[in-house]
């Protein structure tokens, strides 16, 4: 949840052309900035051609359609899966036609208000739907691919933002390595996007994969290209907009204790823990011997200008026949 008195930002991940993965950028970057630490939700307002569930293997029966036509309220529609909070479109025709895009901002409102990031899964071109998910968003992420006509695309979706007022807060270039045009300075430059962040997500089988499996690709398999980066989107976007997670990541270890002067004894050979014996078994082991820092200046020559290496070799080797 996001902290008392701070809403949660929004950015509408948007495309000019479809099948560029938008929806899997979204699913995983989202995915990505949980596994950070922060409360993140979904929502699919690709209103024509919802597809995000799929992404989570989710079945669940009540959708965004339903909250937008007045029949379900956004808690309703709101699923948990990998970390974050999936509220996903439908796919029947009706329901599109009964959907009321205007009720987005309502939706959007809630879930700003409970999460640190809310991330809405666009559709790609240009269409009203798509004009009013922007328009109830922060700012705008850009998901593109290297060939011409996504270019062309995406900049004239880039255009639709500038007109919002809305600022671009990056570019996803994705599929890259697979033998086309890889110039990302290049593309960024000619997107408007060079201040803004910029990632290359590289052709990965592993993509295919977790979308055929239903997990996103930084879940099943964190170490593969795709997944790195997607976290480095996660990471730079956060960083961007100076977002520090309010909490640790799902996956560090809480290493309190009750006792506030606990200490944890490690063995700086092994680096082992080593357990922290109390004062009875600190003297069974044998007595403590104090040595004044004075003497121990004195001893080590420390304000003398001659003999000082071998008078701090003299300390080292009495504190340790001392010791032992």
């Amino acid at each position: 949840m996001s902290e008392a008195g701070r809403e949660g930002y929004v950015f509408a991940v948007a495309s000019g052309k479809g099948g560029v993965g938008k929806s899997t950028t979204t699913a995983n970057l989202g995915v990505a900035l949980a596994d950070d630490g922060f409360e993140v939700a979904l929502v699919d307002v690709d209103l024509g051609m919802a597809n995000l569930a799929g992404l989570f293997g989710l079945t669940g029966d009540v959708t965004l359609h339903d909250v937008l036509s007045g029949d379900a309220s956004p808690a309703d529609a709101a699923y948990d899966a990998h970390g974050v909070t999936v509220v996903p479109g439908s796919t029947d025709l009706e329901q599109f036609a009964e959907a009321d895009a205007k009720s987005l901002h309502r939706v959007v409102t809630r879930l700003r208000a409970d999460h640190d990031v809310v991330l809405l899964d666009a559709g790609a071109g240009l269409s009203y739907d798509i004009a009013m998910a922007m328009s109830v968003a922060d700012g705008v992420l850009l998901v593109t691919t290297a060939e011409l006509n996504s270019l062309t695309d995406a900049t004239k979706t880039g255009q639709l933002v500038s007109k919002l007022d809305k600022p671009v807060v990056g570019a996803v270039f994705t599929r890259t390595g697979d033998g086309g045009f890889d110039d990302v300075e290049g593309i960024a430059a000619a997107l408007g996007t060079t201040d803004a962040v910029t990632v290359s997500v590289p052709h990965d089988d592993a993509v295919k994969l977790a979308v055929r499996k239903g997990h996103p690709v930084v879940d099943l398999t964190p170490e593969s290209p795709a997944a790195r980066a997607y976290d480095r989107l996660a990471a730079s976007l956060a960083d961007s907009i100076g977002m520090t997670p309010p909490q640790p990541p799902a996956d560090s270890e809480d290493t309190s204790t009750d006792d506030g002067d606990a200490f944890e004894w490690v063995d700086p050979d092994t680096g082992e823990s080593q357990p922290d014996n109390d004062d009875d078994e600190a003297d069974a082991e044998g007595p403590v011997y104090e040595i004044s820092i004075e003497e121990m200046l004195a001893e080590a020559g420390v304000d003398a200008d001659e003999e000082t290496a071998e008078r701090r070799v003299k300390l080292f080797d009495r504190v340790k026949s001392r010791l032992s």
